[in-house]
C-alpha cells in the first residue's frame, strides 16, 4: 500500500474500543458477564463454548444493524445479550432487567486500559500540529464510564459520538459533524484509524479520508472494506503522517 505524504493530513480520527484500548484488556470481566447471563439461567457449558457463541451472536446483531444509520448501543448490546441466549437454548427477553445493557456490567470499566503506545502516539500527532479526535460508535453513558480510564484527554481535541452525532459509523453524518469540529478540513486530508473494516474502513473511504485499520482485514473483504493500510501498533501512524 502507497505511501501518504505528510502536506495532505490536517487531521487524525480515532475510533475507541479496539482501537485505543484492545477488547482483551476487559477479557475477565467480560468472561464474568457472559458467566452470569448463562448460569444465572441454568446453562452450564464451557467457557470457549459460552465465547463462541457471543462472538456468533454480537456478529449476526452488528451485520443486522449496520445499515441503520443510528442506534442507541444499550439497544444493540440488550439485543446481542438475548441472541446470545436463545442461542444457548434460553427463552430470553429484552424485557428482562438482568439481560438488558448496563455500561458497567458490559464494559469493565476498572480493566480497561489504553494500548501501551497510545499516549506516547496522540501526543506525537499533536505536537506535529494535526488535529486528534475520537469518533466513536458510543452512548455518552458508555464513554463518560470509559474515557476518564483511559487518561488520553490531555491529547485530544475534541470527541464525537453516535449519541451526540445521532450517527453511527458506517453512516456519513458523524463523519461530517466530525470534521465540522475540526474546522472542515478536505476529507482527503484526514486520516482514520479503526478496527471494524464495516463501520471504520467502509464509512472513512466513502468520504475520501485515508483509512487504516489496525488489525488484519477479514479474509475475501470486498474492495470498499479493503484499508488503504494496516498497521499492527497504533507508533506506526507517524510514519504515514511524517
Amino acid at each position: 500500500m502507497g505511501y501518504v505524504a505528510a502536506m495532505r493530513h490536517r487531521a487524525v480520527f480515532f475510533d475507541l474500543g479496539g482501537t485505543l484500548f484492545s477488547y482483551r484488556t476487559i477479557n475477565t470481566h467480560f468472561d464474568g458477564l457472559l458467566e452470569e447471563l448463562a448460569r444465572g439461567r441454568g446453562v452450564e457449558r464451557p467457557m470457549d463454548e459460552l465465547r463462541a457463541a457471543y462472538r456468533g451472536a454480537m456478529g449476526r446483531v452488528m451485520f443486522d444493524w449496520a445499515a441503520r444509520p443510528y442506534y442507541l448501543h444499550r439497544d444493540l448490546f440488550t439485543e446481542a445479550h438475548v441472541a446470545f441466549l436463545r442461542a444457548l437454548g434460553v427463552d430470553a427477553s429484552a424485557d428482562d432487567p438482568d439481560v438488558r445493557f448496563s455500561e458497567g456490567r458490559v464494559l469493565g470499566e476498572p480493566e480497561i486500559a489504553p494500548r501501551d503506545d497510545a499516549s506516547k502516539t496522540l501526543a506525537a500527532l499533536r505536537d506535529r500540529g494535526l488535529h486528534v479526535q475520537i469518533v466513536s460508535n458510543i452512548d455518552n453513558d458508555q464513554l463518560e464510564a470509559v474515557w476518564p480510564r483511559l487518561a488520553l484527554h490531555h491529547h485530544v481535541h475534541a470527541i464525537t459520538t453516535s449519541e451526540e452525532a445521532r450517527s453511527c459509523k458506517p453512516d456519513p453524518g458523524i463523519f461530517r459533524i466530525a470534521l465540522a469540529k475540526a474546522g472542515d478540513p478536505d476529507p482527503s486530508s484526514v486520516v482514520f484509524v479503526g478496527d471494524s473494516v464495516l463501520h471504520d474502513v467502509a464509512g472513512a473511504k466513502a468520504l475520501g479520508m485515508t483509512s487504516v485499520l489496525i488489525g488484519e482485514v477479514p479474509p475475501g473483504a470486498p474492495e470498499k472494506l479493503q484499508p488503504d493500510h494496516v498497521i499492527d501498533e497504533l507508533s506506526e501512524l507517524l510514519e504515514l503522517v511524517d
